[in-house]
């Protein structure tokens, strides 16, 4: 298949790896630079989008430029795409990710997880964008695209937007449960986005199961990566944490049905193995 990947992050970065067995274009300048004319002349089957700003205090002190990455330059390139699956009788399908951090949780009022049906409550105005790029999405066309709501990505590679790295680095942490998605189980679903035919829509994106950043932290203490964490209460965290961190829980019949992913547990202690062995040469 022939497959655009746009951004050069943690996720950009892995799927870039993942998909070497495919034709691939890796994007990594301005997503608005990716004209129409580079697109039909590449003939995409898929092209994903993992751009976007994520830093929570850098979205809300540049507000202008976080809505520009993360809402007009999305749309604009599905607009694109759609122009073009006009004008060529193509379908090109649109995996974009978005974020399992549009709710505020860590559960709805009725004390369930996330689905994708639940409407979004940001708490923080890059939540925000994400969000409003999910509906304007949508509302252009929902049968072309797929939207992946992943929530605290981790994996085994140091850098600064793995959560592992993240956790390592916070000397208290709070003990509310918390979805999380590693590398291996967002590959593994693009994989079946690919070529299957239930593929458009919303899909969260997690590992089964759920931890607590404290947990997350103790298992790096046992792993020899950080010390011992003391225990945070999340309402003293929400006092000096501006903007606010949320907490969320995840759940997706369609993914669980389809994609059967492992525990979040297992997964991580896998991952935190291998992240150990890298950093001492193992």
């Amino acid at each position: 298949m022939n497959i655009i990947i746009i951004g050069n992050g943690q996720i950009g970065n892995v799927l870039r790896n993942e998909l070497s067995d495919h034709t691939l274009l890796h994007w990594t300048k301005d997503i608005s630079e990716l004209s129409k004319p580079i697109i039909s002349d590449f003939a995409p089957d898929v092209v994903i989008n993992a751009a976007g700003k994520t830093d929570l205090s850098w979205c809300e002190n540049n507000a202008r430029e976080t809505f520009r990455s993360n809402v007009e330059a999305p749309v604009e390139l599905y607009r694109r795409i759609l122009e073009i699956n006009k004008e060529k009788g193509s379908a090109i399908r649109f995996f974009h990710f978005s974020s399992g951090c549009i709710w505020d949780g860590p559960f709805d009022e009725n004390g369930k997880p996330f689905t994708p049906e639940h409407p979004a409550r940001p708490a923080a105005y890059y939540s925000w964008t994400k969000a409003a790029c999910d509906e304007l999405l949508l509302k252009e066309n929902k049968n072309s695209v797929a939207i992946l709501r992943p929530r605290q990505v981790y994996s085994a590679v140091s850098s600064p937007r793995n959560t592992i790295n993240k956790i390592k680095s916070y000397p208290r942490l709070v003990t509310t449960p918390q979805s999380m998605s590693s590398v291996s189980v967002i590959s593994k679903t693009v994989r079946f986005l690919l070529t299957s035919n239930d593929w458009n829509g919303i899909w969260n994106i997690y590992d089964k199961g759920t931890l607590t950043p404290y947990q997350l932290g103790v298992m790096l203490s046992e792993a020899g990566l950080r010390e011992m964490p003391e225990k945070l209460e999340k309402s003293e965290l929400d006092v000096f944490h501006k903007p606010k961190r949320v907490d969320t829980v995840l759940y997706d019949e369609r993914f669980e049905r389809l994609l059967q992913p492992e525990e979040l547990s297992i997964v991580m202690k896998r991952t935190i193995d291998e992240f150990a062995a890298s950093r001492t040469g193992l």
